[in-house]
């Protein structure tokens, strides 16, 4: 069940139930970091993916974030790939110095919250993430460089669930603040994500951050938090590597469907 859109104590400041037959690209951009992909190409640095593009439909006031056998596109099935929407994104100029952000949404501090149902599998991951808009200050350099520990605070991971982690008995989750020494941890839950809907959200403060699953606190953080505004990207990804090895006999499509996102901020 839909939780009411109401929050006593808190303003609504962005909400999408895509009930419309396309996506909204008021709020939208649907392709993963694109910004950077561009810039990677255009200096011919490798990366990860073929095309950026996210593969998706909404239907029945879903949007649902979807990998065939041959979209997104990729040479073969196995090859990762990864439908994604953003609330921001960016532009590089002649060098990565030069860089213009198309920011459609983002927010410091205040309630993210996602009603969803994940896909099982290996090598697949559901994410809901949240980004510093700067460019240069998210987890990966504008040229692909990883960041660490000593840059300090970049991300906040709502949620990434490995598919390979959902059974009947229950599912585990990583719940994660890049870069901590003590916020990356891997929570075991009694839900099967793949059954149902369930309501994700992430309470951020100065200093604290909570995880709720379906209105209960799975996870508390005390620590340094963002020092900035974030924006939301919502993600399917399939490859292999931390998350498992593609399965060659998954059967697709397999669906990361969205029931709504909502942001919230506390009322002064």
């Amino acid at each position: 069940m839909k939780n009411p859109i109401e929050k006593e104590g808190w303003e609504l400041t962005f909400s999408d139930d895509f009930d419309r037959p396309q996506l909204n690209d008021i709020y939208w951009y649907p392709a993963y970091r694109s910004g950077r992909v561009e810039y990677l190409n255009r200096i011919g640095a490798p990366q990860r993916w073929v095309d950026h593009n996210a593969h998706f439909v909404i239907e029945d006031s879903l949007l649902k974030l979807r990998i065939t056998n041959d979209l997104p596109f990729r040479p073969e099935k196995s090859h990762p790939c990864v439908s994604c929407v953003t609330t921001s994104d960016h532009r590089v100029g002649a060098t990565p110095d030069q860089y213009v952000v198309m920011e459609k949404f983002s927010q410091k501090y205040g309630w993210f919250e996602i009603r969803c149902k994940m896909p099982r599998g290996e090598g697949l991951m559901s994410a809901f993430w949240l980004h510093h808009v700067d460019p240069a200050k998210q987890e990966y350099s504008i040229d692909g460089r990883m960041k660490g520990l000593e840059d300090g605070v970049l991300e906040i991971d709502i949620f990434e669930q490995q598919g390979r982690y959902i059974t009947d008995q229950g599912s585990k989750v990583d719940l994660n603040v890049h870069f901590t020494k003590g916020c990356h941890d891997l929570v075991a839950l009694p839900e099967d994500l793949s059954a149902d809907f369930h309501t994700w959200a992430c309470e951020w403060e100065e200093g604290r951050i909570r995880w709720y699953l379906d209105g209960r606190v799975i996870k508390e953080y005390t620590g340094p938090t963002p020092p900035e505004k974030m924006f939301v990207l919502i993600a399917l990804f399939q490859y292999s590597g931390w998350i498992g090895t593609i399965d060659p006999e998954l059967v697709y499509p397999k669906d990361f469907e969205i029931d709504y996102v909502r942001v919230y901020k506390r009322i002064p």
